[in-house]
């Protein structure tokens, strides 16, 4: 990796000597609309605008657009994340966390982006209309724009990534009401040169047409994430490196060492401009780290190795709360949830549900919180968040630690079966190991024998994905974002295939009640109709302890005060506050230093 330059206005130069402990647990599912339709994010990750909290340093730079003190051009940006991506940089293959989408953003303009306003609006994409059924959409692509490579942005580059990555193993379950062709393409026809449409069909079905006022957010995410189409033709020819992705974006993949850096320099050609007329980005380039662990990453920032990060790690979000040397955003509002997510498909313990309840009971959440979070996170009843569609304050669901009644639960179950064994995996951090001893007390208190396992965060989501042999039960972080639809592929048994095969449904969840509850949320109009079944699909989860939830997230995006990151506008002039959309993420093509 090239030694690189960067004009900053302060710079210490202490290198990080020792190696701190952190809280990230496990993995973080990719993208999807979840509040972004956002890969399999959400997401995996969920792209939703977001309530944020702006808490900065005394003195320090003024955010974009906000203060008097003008941009500047030129500089490198140092950022590091948690987890490298897999099958690294491919829409169709990659799979995503949110520093892959993070990182992937930098280099690839998505067609769709969710404002403060937590609605979809244009970003590739001139206009996106639905009919008045919303069973046909008509995108129309901005005129002008080009790939890295010169290759036009047109209805025809656009259309072949939608079906290159709609159609490809990861993505198809979670868009499976886009309707299909006999061949199982993509019923997606061209209008014109900047032009197409997207017509639904339930289950693929182009004759049985579904009513889906959410589609436009799966455009906000991994789908709507758009390559040149030379270089996805020449990788699938085995001519192009599949590491050196050529997308529109802000910046240009100069070079890419996995699990060490991704290095970007500035698309002098890029297509946007600020509201004042300058010409975007500012960056002279990026480097892009992984550092798996956030408490390091915290030290990394508090030397000057780097200039931003983001985390959901409780006790770093506080110490930078608590430091006036250092600016932050943050968000809770529709957060993730952090819980422990079990596959049901094993044949073990944990497919019956008296030992999941069991399991969930044990846990004292507040001692959790306060051992390794900084007390700061708020114990969690489920996977709805506050702030999101369905959360309910009583969905039938006690998060009180009750011993007693879960080694009732155990002997019932040891009665039938013999003794209950199961292995926990986390990923690589010492307060995962906090994390994963407390589990292992609460659990053997009531009976159970606890094998844990230690993972890489992008093997841990890997596992998960193919139902590997090794997946049994994992601390995850998943499930944000505002709107229901975006977890259809997290939850619908449509989602959910077997062991060995990929799975976007993780846990396999199996459900007729949940079908029918997130196909309704899917189909109808009515708002109030969306809320009734995410409400229903909170209290059977509740019921069945399919995961076992132990608290609400919040994300951090801690900086040094010379890195001005927000007033981020949209191509249509909609704001994005603090820059966090979807939780953890910055848009990097606004941002300068100075």
């Amino acid at each position: 990796m090239h030694s690189t330059i960067r004009t900053t206005s302060r710079r210490p130069t202490t290198l990080l000597t020792a190696v701190v402990v952190s809280f990230a647990i496990a993995a973080t599912a990719c993208g999807g609309s979840a509040g972004d339709g956002e890969s399999i994010e959400s997401a995996a990750s969920s792209g939703d605008g977001s309530d944020a909290i702006q808490s900065e340093a005394s003195g320090s730079a003024s955010e974009n657009g906000a203060g008097s003190k003008p941009a500047e051009y030129g500089g490198t940006l140092i950022a590091a994340g948690e987890a490298e991506v897999a099958n690294a940089w491919v829409p169709a293959t990659m799979q995503c966390d949110s520093y892959c989408i993070q990182r992937a953003r930098s280099f690839y303009d998505p067609i769709a982006a969710f404002g403060d306003d937590h609605v979809v609006h244009p970003f590739l994409a001139e206009s996106i209309t639905p009919n008045e059924q919303f069973t046909v959409w008509t995108i129309k692509i901005r005129d002008g724009i080009v790939f890295h490579d010169g290759t036009p942005v047109d209805a025809d580059a656009v259309m072949f990534n939608l079906q290159a990555t709609g159609s490809g193993p990861l993505l198809s379950a979670a868009i499976k009401d886009v309707a299909r062709s006999e061949d199982g393409s993509l019923v997606i026809e061209r209008v014109d040169d900047l032009t197409f449409t997207i017509a639904t069909g339930f289950n693929g079905d182009p004759n049985q047409p579904v009513s889906w006022p959410g589609l436009d957010a799966y455009l906000t995410g991994q789908w709507g994430l758009i390559a040149s189409p030379t270089w996805l033709e020449a990788v699938d020819a085995g001519t192009a490196d599949p590491g050196m992705p050529v997308g529109s974006g802000p910046f240009i993949v100069e070079s890419y060492e996995p699990r060490e850096a991704l290095e970007l320099t500035r698309n002098p050609d890029y297509w946007q401009t600020a509201p004042n007329g300058d010409q975007l980005p500012y960056l002279d380039g990026i480097e892009y780290r992984v550092i798996e662990d956030s408490e390091i990453a915290a030290e990394a920032l508090a030397g000057g190795t780097i200039d931003i990060f983001a985390t959901s790690e409780g006790r770093v979000i506080e110490r930078f709360r608590n430091d006036a040397r250092f600016a932050m955003v943050e968000r809770a509002d529709a957060g993730d949830t952090n819980y422990l997510m079990i596959d049901l498909d094993k044949d073990s313990p944990l497919a019956d549900v008296r030992v999941r309840c069991a399991m969930s009971k044990a846990l004292d959440r507040q001692e959790m919180i306060d051992t390794i979070a900084g007390g700061i996170l708020t114990p969690a009843n489920g996977v709805f968040s506050p702030g999101q569609q369905g959360h309910l304050d009583d969905n039938g669901f006690d998060i009180s630690q009750d011993i007693d009644g879960a080694k009732q639960l155990i002997e019932e179950y040891e009665q039938e079966f013999g003794a209950a064994a199961i292995t926990y995996g986390k990923s690589v951090t010492q307060v995962n190991d906090q994390i994963a001893q407390l589990l292992k007390g609460y659990w053997e208190a009531i009976g159970l024998e606890v094998e844990i396992v230690t993972l890489p965060q992008d093997q841990i989501i890997t596992n998960a994905l193919l139902g590997s042999p090794e997946f049994e039960i994992y601390g995850w972080r998943q499930h944000g974002g505002f709107d229901i639809d975006a977890q259809y592929y997290a939850w619908h048994s449509s989602a959910a295939a077997p062991d060995g095969d990929p799975s976007l449904n993780f846990s396999r969840i199996r459900d007729e009640v949940v079908d029918t509850g997130l196909e309704t949320a899917r189909t109808s109009p009515d708002p109030e109709v969306r809320r009734n079944a995410a409400e229903t699909i909170n209290r059977r989860f509740a019921e069945q302890c399919y995961q076992i939830p132990w608290s609400w997230t919040i994300w951090g995006v801690p900086r040094d005060p010379f890195v001005n990151t927000g007033g981020t506008v949209l191509p249509d002039g909609t704001t994005v506050s603090g820059s966090m959309n979807p939780a953890g993420f910055y848009w990097t093509h606004s941002i300068w230093l100075g």
